[in-house]
């Protein structure tokens, strides 16, 4: 018997399941969270998964965000779902934390460094912003370069970027490239770490998902985000923000309406497989 490949419905079946687990957490726990980008349009439009994507993304306000690792010191969440953050492994080459199922084993072959995770789930973090739009926007910018630098140092040269600008900017600065090494990918991540903390969630007006590849427009008013609804997604119940339509509307403008059909497409290149003797 070999590990076996994942079809795209087992992965998106495998991560509801992780989704789930999360929710039940978090409710124990009194812990605040809400679906993310296109998972919430999933939620909203299709009452699931839009039927081509393959990932589920949620946010935290930062103190739950904290708190949530510090109630899994070992860094499981049941049997076999673990977290995977700098707090459960300070080697862990991400900005964010992940949840995955350890059944699953997926290899990034594109990353400097050995780096093997399961089927997962995303975990951003929701901090402070500036109530300034322009200082907003510096604010936003800075952690662009810190996540570009972060993102050059870990990965290999030449690899396809999840963006058309990501990847033309490694060539641009390939000069430049073995002194971006040379710092090492855990200073970039101490100073993305700097970047997002340096306004208290509990005192700023606004928030937002400083590392979220949309820039400003995944700001939103902290007091607009409760109280959190529950919407369907794929037979289980999860929660959105109240300014959901606010939200969706400034990352997708009419995200209500469809992409063509050459758009409907995953984008992620990855193959996500079953170890070996533990597929349930």
């Amino acid at each position: 018997m070999s590990k076996r490949l994942m079809t795209i419905q087992e992965l998106q079946k495998t991560e509801v399941e992780i989704l789930q687990a999360f929710h039940l957490f978090c409710e124990k726990h009194h812990l605040r969270y809400y679906l993310g980008g296109g998972t919430a349009i999933g939620a909203i439009r299709h009452h699931g998964f839009i039927p081509w994507d393959d990932d589920i993304d949620v946010m935290m306000p930062r103190p739950d965000y904290v708190k949530f690792q510090q109630l899994c010191p070992n860094g499981m969440l049941d049997a076999y779902r673990k977290l995977d953050s700098r707090q459960v492994d300070p080697d862990c080459p991400s900005a964010i934390v992940r949840i995955y199922d350890t059944r699953t084993e997926i290899t990034f072959d594109n990353f400097r460094i050995p780096y093997t995770i399961g089927c997962w789930i995303d975990v951003f973090c929701i901090d402070g912003v500036e109530s300034d739009p322009q200082k907003r926007k510096k604010q936003f910018r800075e952690m662009r370069v810190a996540n570009d630098l972060f993102i050059c140092c870990l990965t290999k040269f030449g690899g396809k970027r999840r963006s058309k600008m990501a990847t033309i900017l490694q060539y641009a600065l390939l000069p430049a490239l073995p002194f971006i090494r040379a710092v090492g990918y855990k200073k970039y991540l101490r100073w993305i770490d700097d970047i997002a903390k340096r306004h208290d969630f509990d005192a700023c007006e606004y928030v937002g998902v400083l590392g979220g590849r949309a820039g400003v427009k995944e700001t939103m008013k902290k007091s607009s985000m409760e109280p959190a609804q529950l919407m369907d997604f794929d037979g289980y119940q999860f929660y959105v923000a109240a300014n959901y339509d606010e939200y969706l509307t400034n990352l997708y403008g009419d995200y209500m309406q469809l992409p063509p059909e050459s758009e409907r497409v995953s984008r992620h290149e990855i193959n996500v497989y079953w170890k070996e003797g533990m597929e349930p």
